[in-house]
């Protein structure tokens, strides 16, 4: 074992030798993969496990012997980028084993300083993420399988529906016709919603490219308010919408864009009490176009409205009920990519708003159109 004079990491002087030991100890014992080097890249000290991997690549922890010459010169390169912009990285590697079979790892490399503050080496900690990664892939795959099998129902029931409207199956009412047009066109939001879904598990980290056109946000309320009034009738919950815009378009990815009003939509009828109105007001703020919708439905306390936009925190969850949280989250990710600003209200005399605002001109027109879920 070293003592504290001969490793220049650990001297602290005879009179803390206890600081050493106890050091020493928690080496021995720490199961990961963490160790120090100098400034030329040679193996100081690390915990045991560590020592193992840096010597001849066995990862112990995992039963894999990484394959060293092959990650060589990257390594290099990161050392050198951490040495002399003084700076901590964090990457995502893959790592060869000797049979050429990839493995995943998190490799996180910081500068290490003297009592002058200079850099004398660098701490190194290494973590196979294999199982997280293998866990990914697992949950894209059912997701993006389940949404393909939803696409193919979600297909074959509007092919019905068009025979329905072209007389195929007998002559329609007003009535029927007026009907099977509005479930048709949710149809075909459904099947775009599906797309999207499958687009963002076929994209690199969950990111769906947005596709930006001028909108009118009033044709697109009254679209969505189209597919929802049967819901709200069943609920004996009324609908009343004003427009005090004298500019209403916006530029924004109409299928997002609905995505949003849909789920505020859905939200605030679902939750209204009983033979209440819901009033949604579309109104303009300097440069923005506004939606506010408005129900009575039970007050949500302030911790509750903190986090209510929070990824799998519900609006649900506020009054005790089960939901998977995600509505809000994604209503909040596509509003902020499109410049814009969501909101949430709640009065103690019951009262709910719900609402956002995009820009009516197209701001930074050289950023990447994304959002990223």
């Amino acid at each position: 074992m070293e003592t504290a004079h001969t490793n220049p990491f650990f001297n602290f002087g005879n009179d803390n030798l206890i600081n050493h030991f106890q050091i020493e100890a928690l080496l021995n014992n720490i199961p990961d993969l963490i160790y120090m080097k100098d400034t030329n890249g040679n193996y100081i000290k690390g915990t045991n496990n560590a020592e193992q991997f840096i010597r001849n690549g066995f990862d112990i922890l995992n039963n894999i012997k990484i394959d060293l010459k092959s990650t060589e010169k990257t390594n290099l390169a990161e050392d050198k980028f951490v040495l002399e912009n003084n700076k901590t990285i964090t990457n995502e590697r893959e790592l060869y084993d000797i049979n050429g079979f990839p493995h995943y790892y998190t490799i996180y490399k910081a500068p290490i300083y003297n009592y002058k503050k200079q850099i004398v080496g660098l701490i190194v900690k290494v973590n196979n993420i294999d199982k997280p990664k293998l866990l990914e892939a697992q949950k894209e795959t059912f997701v993006a399988s389940l949404g393909h099998d939803l696409k193919n129902p979600t297909l074959a029931l509007i092919s019905v529906l068009n025979l329905l409207l072209k007389g195929n199956f007998g002559s329609l009412t007003k009535a029927q016709r007026d009907i099977i047009v509005m479930i048709l066109e949710s149809c075909h939001s459904m099947n775009a919603m599906l797309s999207g879904l499958l687009a963002t598990y076929r994209s690199e980290n969950g990111v769906i490219r947005l596709n930006y056109e001028q909108l009118s946000l009033a044709d697109i309320v009254m679209e969505c308010m189209n597919e929802m009034i049967y819901l709200a009738n069943d609920k004996d919950v009324g609908i009343s919408i004003r427009n005090d815009c004298k500019i209403s378009t916006i530029f924004g990815d109409k299928i997002q864009i609905k995505r949003v009003i849909m789920n505020l939509l859905s939200n605030g009828i679902k939750y209204a009490y009983k033979n209440s109105m819901l009033d949604i007001n579309l109104y303009n703020e300097a440069d923005y176009t506004c939606f506010k919708l408005e129900n009575n439905s039970p007050y949500i306390p302030p911790d509750k409205i903190n986090t209510i936009f929070a990824q799998y925190v519900s609006y649900a969850s506020a009054h005790k009920e089960l939901g998977i949280g995600l509505g809000l989250y994604t209503s909040q990710k596509i509003v902020e990519a499109h410049d814009g600003e969501i909101f949430v209200q709640s009065f103690e005399d019951d009262r709910n708003i719900f609402g956002f605002k995009i820009p009516n001109v197209l701001k930074n027109a050289d950023k990447p159109r994304t959002v990223m879920f």
